[in-house]
């Protein structure tokens, strides 16, 4: 297990007694990834207002789920980090988790068969096949640049461009996510400029 606290410190093998204090220490603003494998992990972000986001995902991106933050206390963060460290399925049934993408926040605007149908995704329009370039842009969470790995640079609040919400206003991704490959707002790992600016080289993805 991984624990990734901010993207600021990394934890290896984290125990249940440090997931509980990291989860209880959580600033506003900030947000906690335990993960194993590719695409199986739990995360939460912690919102400005005090609530909590919480999604789990279990491999595939059919399989990533989300609570609705008015439904989530510190001590239900803390239980469903717990579980997953314990590996425990009692994570799948103690909460009524929706799909991320397939839930109330995904609304079919336009369901003709065409390339530019549209869905209402977080509240913004986009093409219908963009909700599942943010769920895969997920599965990347790091580069090798110059010959030394990087984690990426998730989307946060401290965002230079415009607020819309807690979104990246240019590919869509919630604070806490990672953003799009190519979008214009992720910032470099390696100088902390704007990545499609730098003249900093990604080795390998």
């Amino acid at each position: 297990m991984h624990l990734n606290i901010n993207d600021s410190e990394h934890l290896e093998s984290p125990s249940q007694s440090e997931v509980r204090q990291c989860v209880e220490n959580l600033g506003a603003d900030q947000f906690l990834v335990l993960g194993h494998g590719e695409g199986y992990f739990v995360q939460t972000y912690h919102n400005p207002d005090g609530s909590y986001e919480l999604e789990y995902r279990q491999g595939a991106a059919n399989q990533h789920y989300k609570l609705s933050s008015d439904r989530i206390t510190t001590a239900d963060v803390v239980n469903a980090f717990g579980l997953f460290l314990a590996h425990s399925g009692a994570l799948a049934t103690t909460w009524d988790w929706q799909p991320l993408i397939l839930g109330p926040e995904v609304r079919v605007v336009d369901e003709a068969e065409v390339p530019d149908a549209l869905v209402e995704y977080h509240g913004v329009l986009m093409s219908a096949d963009w909700p599942q370039e943010i769920e895969d842009a997920q599965e990347l969470t790091g580069y090798v640049m110059h010959g030394q790995a990087y984690n990426r640079v998730r989307h946060s609040a401290a965002d230079a461009i415009g607020e819309q919400g807690e979104l990246c206003p240019e590919c869509g991704v919630l604070k806490g996510q990672y953003h799009v490959p190519g979008c214009q707002q992720e910032d470099c790992p390696r100088c902390a400029g704007k990545l499609v600016e730098c003249s900093c080289e990604i080795d390998v993805v």
